[in-house]
């Protein structure tokens, strides 16, 4: 594979060695409007077609639920035992094969050998297809699949190993190799849960269906998420999937200093950084975050490509907004926003992020909301006596905290006219813009939390109509109205959630806004005191419409989280649902300012939630 021109171009020094140490990590645990007012939360059966139910009693049975907690079969402690070393593995990405010339033919591509000589390509990959090396049983001959690895010298090729004939009993008659089985259903499936819409305008997918078979770093890559999907069902492709992901790290470290500027390098090394935690849930691999800008930086100074350059600095944006609730932002090293293409253009049209749809300027409002979040949260946990250096801390984090609401209240969706439309069936533009609503809502609900000073300067009895446009405060609230007030805001959050039906593609980054309101989700005082006594005498727990309402909610995410987890079995959805069930449970016990990014931090259970 060539690499592109530009070998001149201007490349940091700082770019490390790309082994990262998520090598080692991997596989160990590092210590407005238009909404109804009524929060009527149905099953998931009530709001899809009888060929879109999901079977519940597969995640629980049978469904037991405890004081409103959702509980997975599995606990976290469990997720990622020790595993032996892969027994399946299929062989290493041979990069010399890109040398080898291909020429077509008529409508058939050839691979040229030595002079003169040529072999259909069909042919030759379907000899290659295969591979009985080391193999100890038929069963392992017709797991190991030898990826598409045309070699350049005629003796190489003549000693091929032929189509093995072994009867596989285990494997369906028409599925040939394993690697082609994952890619297959990577393309398939996969991209279709990672992105929040999936069409042929999909940018990710064009460049990995382009680039995969003549990438190392993207066909490993490809073949380790796929495995990941698939080992709940299929557990022996764990070992696969950490096998490959290895693999796909390792190419990327042997490739030349000049290959980092090349796009599929880049977006391998992205994808292995956002899937780090599909492998180990807790393993943010904040290290490969601060290697792929670097990386980016260098592609940025050698392809003037907008598009493409647009699409991984999008993507930075969204990786950073999940890593910053959860870890200090020294860790993203010299990353910045804006720095690579500068702003948007007001007059250009919209194109929808795979990932953060068209939230391109939320996602980064969120992103300063929780750099700020998390470093108060840590300075101020340190204080034992409050000094004026402390004081004149907090009025700078205040001051900011007011900067970002008012830029959540101000902002505007960008026209209708100007969004290019994805093409995508299941994902249709009003989603989108539900998200966007949902993720403004949700920005804010995490600055009044943590500063309720700033709610209180706005505060008025509960409105949704006043949430982005305040009017004058009327007076100063309690803490119970100020929880009472946030528990309103988390609720219509949710009311825009369940607005988008659970087959929208919208569902992969749903997990975070729903973690980010379930710390407001709780119960009145009074359904938590003594039982009293009913109109009868008898004992009975006082109940009101805002708990059943709180309840009802606590539902919907718990049978949201369950759906999703139902098709994407990653062991990190479970750990989402157990910081969830905490914050909870913390909540119950009668704790007072319970918030979502404490319990995280204390439980260990900080995971990528998108």
């Amino acid at each position: 594979m060539q690499s592109p021109s530009g070998d001149n171009a201007a490349r940091p020094e700082r770019i490390q060695n790309i082994t990262g140490s998520s090598v080692a990590e991997a596989d160990s645990t590092p210590g407005a409007g238009g909404h109804s007012e009524g929060h009527h939360y149905q099953s998931l059966e009530a709001d899809s077609d009888p060929a879109s139910q999901w079977d519940y009693a597969m995640l629980f049975d049978p469904p037991t639920l405890q004081d409103g907690l959702f509980r997975l079969d599995h606990p976290v402690s469990g997720l990622l035992p020790d595993e032996p070393a892969a027994s399946i593995a299929l062989s290493s990405w041979d990069p010399s094969a890109m040398a080898a010339p291909w020429n077509f033919v008529g409508e058939r591509s050839v691979l040229s050998l030595n002079e003169g000589e040529t072999i259909p390509a069909q042919q030759y990959l379907d000899e290659s297809i295969h591979d009985t090396r080391d193999s100890n049983s038929p069963e392992e001959q017709c797991l190991r699949a030898q990826p598409l690895n045309p070699t350049t010298t005629k003796s190489s090729s003549q000693s091929l190993v032929k189509t093995n004939n072994l009867a596989c009993p285990t494997l369906p008659r028409d599925l040939s190799t394993l690697s082609s089985t994952l890619s297959n259903y990577f393309f398939r499936d996969v991209i279709t849960l990672y992105c929040t819409w999936d069409s042929s305008s999909n940018i990710m997918r064009n460049i990995l269906e382009k680039m995969w078979q003549s990438s190392g770093a993207l066909h490993h890559t490809v073949l380790s998420m796929a495995a990941a999907c698939l080992s709940e069902d299929f557990p022996h492709l764990s070992s696969v999937a950490r096998t490959e992901y290895h693999q796909a790290l390792e190419y990327i470290q042997g490739s030349s200093p000049q290959s980092t500027k090349n796009v599929d390098i880049l977006l391998a090394y992205m994808l292995l950084g956002h899937t780090a935690s599909w492998l180990n849930p807790q393993n943010l691999a904040t290290d490969m975050f601060r290697t792929s800008y670097q990386m980016l930086q260098v592609t940025a100074a050698a392809d003037d490509n907008g598009r493409s350059l647009s699409f991984f600095s999008d993507t930075m944006d969204y990786w950073a907004m999940l890593l910053v609730y959860l870890t200090d932002s020294n860790q993203l090293g010299d990353y910045q926003r804006d720095s690579l293409v500068g702003p948007a253009d007001p007059n250009r049209r919209v194109e929808p992020h795979p990932y953060s749809g068209i939230s391109r300027e939320t996602v980064r409002i969120l992103t300063d909301i929780g750099v700020l979040i998390f470093q108060y949260r840590k300075s101020m946990s340190n204080v034992k006596f409050l000094t004026e250096k402390d004081l004149d801390g907090f009025r700078t984090a205040l001051r900011e905290a007011r900067r970002l609401e008012r830029s959540l209240l101000a902002y505007r969706q960008p026209d209708v006219s100007r969004i290019i439309d994805t093409g995508d069936p299941q994902t249709p533009l009003n989603h989108l813009q539900r998200i966007d609503e949902a993720y403004r809502c949700t920005g804010l609900l995490q600055i009044y939390r943590v500063f309720p000073d700033l709610l209180n300067e706005r505060y008025a009895p509960w409105a949704k109509d006043d949430i982005l446009r305040p009017p004058p405060a009327t007076h100063t609230p309690s803490e119970e109205e100020r929880d009472a007030w946030l528990t309103r805001l988390a609720l219509h959050i949710l009311d825009i959630l369940q607005e988008i039906p659970f087959e929208s593609r919208t569902r992969s980054v749903q997990p975070f806004i729903m973690v980010a309101v379930s710390g407001e989700l709780r119960r009145s005082s009074r359904c938590l005191q003594a039982p009293g006594l009913d109109l009868e005498g008898n004992q009975a727990l006082s109940i009101d419409n805002d708990s059943i309402e709180e309840i009802r909610a606590r539902k919907f995410v718990g049978s949201r989280l369950a759906a999703y987890t139902h098709i994407l079995p990653l062991h990190k959805i479970r750990v989402i649902f157990e910081l969830i069930n905490c914050v909870w449970a913390a909540l119950d016990a009668g704790e007072r300012n319970v918030y979502w990014l404490d319990v995280a931090q204390e439980k260990n259970l900080g995971t990528m939630m998108g």
